[in-house]
């Protein structure tokens, strides 16, 4: 029998609209996605490599605060160790035997080439008087001098004077100790090599007491290490009176003061051009979430007195006020130095 046409769509109709009335079929709640480990491919333990000086547990010991700072602020332990040389640091790292260092600034350059080191911070170590400690110092600039000094009576007075005689070095890899005052030396048309009798004291303060102690008649170190001899009462220094550590001195004033100085005193004979000062650097394969804490935990150190006061110093990222791409740019000019020098790490122990 057919049906009526007005009933079939009346009757589709109600079929529709009890359908859409009915209530949709309930699904399960989609499984939540499994937390993402920000550190998942973080090392076990941040190794730091430094360079051990005279004593290598004291390096160890007076670095225990910047230690515990990179614990607190990563969550992973920090160990520290030392080499016997820049180079021994260096070669920890190109190995992975180390995550990190603390080595001089013309060592980092090599590191960076020879280990794939990345500039992190700059130290900054500001001058403490005898019974206090150590503070910002806003005048504090993230440079310093190496210097060539003689004791006063050995007859020489300036770089031409030193062909021919016996020279201190510290370290075939140190920065103010080696390398730029042979660049220095080498444009002053003397070759260490040639020209000189050298010697490598193994460390800052010991090249200053070869000459000292007449050992040797001249030596290379940075201007701070005078310094602290003097305040040690290791040596008679002969400083400028202003007291000023990290300020350009022309030869004509270095040739001026050297007048004023007694006999048998160190005293400075020619001051370098300015050096980039030391980098915290770490490997540049680290997970830059890492890396990034690392920069955050060292630059936040000049606004914690307590640190500052216990470690000694603190950390800088110089590259705005010199308008640098980045923090590595900050060490050409120990490129450039490199290259004249024609390095070869590998043929530095």
């Amino acid at each position: 029998m057919k049906k009526n046409l007005k009933t079939i769509v009346l009757a589709a109709t109600v079929a529709s609209v009890v359908a859409a009335c009915a209530p949709a079929p309930v699904q399960a709640p989609a499984a939540k996605p499994a937390a993402i480990d920000a550190k998942a491919d973080w090392p076990k333990e941040l190794i730091v490599g430094m360079f051990a000086g005279d004593d290598a547990e004291k390096v160890l010991k007076d670095n225990d605060y910047l230690r515990t700072r990179l614990e607190k602020a990563t969550g992973i332990p920090v160990k520290l160790i030392t080499g016997t040389s820049y180079s021994a640091v260096i070669e920890a790292m190109r190995n992975k035997k180390a995550d990190a260092m603390i080595v001089g600034p013309f060592s980092y350059v090599l590191a960076v080439q020879e280990a794939d080191a990345e500039a992190m911070a700059v130290n900054l170590t500001p001058k403490v008087a005898k019974g206090e400690k150590a503070k910002v110092d806003p005048t504090l600039k993230p440079f310093y001098y190496s210097v060539l000094v003689t004791k006063k009576g050995s007859g020489i007075k300036n770089v031409s004077d030193l062909k021919g005689k016996d020279f201190a070095f510290v370290d075939p890899a140190s920065t103010s100790g080696h390398l730029m005052p042979k660049t220095s030396l080498l444009k002053a048309g003397i070759d260490p090599d040639k020209d000189m009798k050298v010697i490598f004291a193994g460390t800052h303060p010991s090249a200053v007491q070869a000459v000292w102690n007449g050992k040797v008649p001249a030596a290379a170190t940075f201007e701070q290490n005078l310094y602290d001899l003097q305040k040690n009462n290791q040596i008679e220094f002969c400083a400028f009176p202003d007291g000023i550590v990290g300020k350009p001195r022309t030869q004509e004033e270095v040739t001026k003061h050297y007048d004023t100085c007694k006999d048998g005193q160190i005293v400075p004979i020619f001051y370098s051009v300015p050096i980039p000062e030391t980098p915290f650097a770490v490997r540049r394969n680290l997970p830059n979430n890492l890396k990034q804490t690392i920069k955050e935990s060292l630059l936040s150190t000049v606004n914690d007195a307590e640190f500052v006061g216990l470690q000694g110093s603190y950390f800088v990222d110089p590259s705005k006020d010199f308008n640098l791409a980045n923090l590595d740019n900050f060490y050409d000019i120990l490129r450039d130095a490199a290259k004249f020098l024609n390095l070869d790490l590998k043929k530095m122990k």
